[in-house]
């Protein structure tokens, strides 16, 4: 058997949104309020969910795809300071495959009556594929989500 090479890659999003910096904290902090924007896409089925927004906590979402694919995202917190940043680190497993590995930062910081978000993750695929176009693509669908959500509430 051959090892797949580890590929290697980056990128940051940022984004701005017309509410407080609290108001999209909130969103990424509590449990029930991520809930209603971290998800798959239409027709993703959710089998598990489980937050603990702390310090060294862990969080994991798993669900399957409208194409049959299961996507597992386990994460660990390691830095939170409210209202201002996150910084965690997450596994990304699909069909029980250990898909990827991320360092993950998000940066608040105050932009007029909005809030500046930043996302920057750093990322090893160890499939042997170069997925970070993709991964590009899905964070920006997430943070248009979040949008959705703190513009609505």
């Amino acid at each position: 058997m051959t090892t797949k090479p580890i590929i290697h890659g980056s990128f940051t999003i940022d984004r701005t949104y017309p509410v407080p910096a609290a108001k999209v904290f909130a969103a990424l902090a509590q449990p029930e309020l991520k809930a209603r924007w971290f998800a798959g896409p239409p027709g993703w089925t959710e089998y598990e969910r489980r937050m603990d927004f702390r310090v060294g906590g862990e969080e994991k979402v798993e669900g399957r795809h409208p194409t049959g694919k299961v996507s597992c995202f386990t994460a660990r917190y390691h830095e939170i300071v409210p209202n201002e940043r996150v910084v965690y680190v997450y596994d990304m497993h699909i069909d029980g495959s250990h898909l990827s590995l991320s360092l993950a930062t998000i940066e608040l910081t105050p932009e007029g009556d909005g809030t500046k978000l930043r996302f920057t993750e750093h990322a090893a695929y160890l499939d042997g594929t170069d997925g970070n176009d993709a991964r590009r693509e899905g964070t920006a669908w997430l943070l248009e989500q979040i949008a959705t959500f703190v513009t609505a509430s």
